[in-house]
């Protein structure tokens, strides 16, 4: 989270690595991430004092969890479904 103050009309830029998965809100409102300077991030900030929050949620994280859910149910099947010979 990072508070701002700004006299005018502004553009955060924060200087990491712009890349898919970031979310931002500017007093809880959802806002786009703009790309800065090729590379960076930018978050348009009208004027005055705001909250600017940001979180990191890449879209490939919920299906590998859901995968290593899967296997993990697998392997308990296989533990506790008694085997016939």
């Amino acid at each position: 989270m990072v508070d701002v103050t700004a006299e005018t009309d502004a553009l955060l830029v924060l200087a990491d690595t712009y890349y898919p998965g970031w979310s931002a809100t500017v007093d809880g409102r959802a806002t786009e991430i703009l790309r800065a300077n090729y590379a960076f991030r930018a978050i348009e900030v009208p004027a005055g004092r705001h909250e600017v929050a940001l979180v990191y949620r890449p879209s490939h994280w919920r299906t590998g969890l859901l995968l290593s859910l899967a296997g993990l149910l697998g392997a308990l099947a296989c533990l506790l479904i008694p085997q016939s010979r």
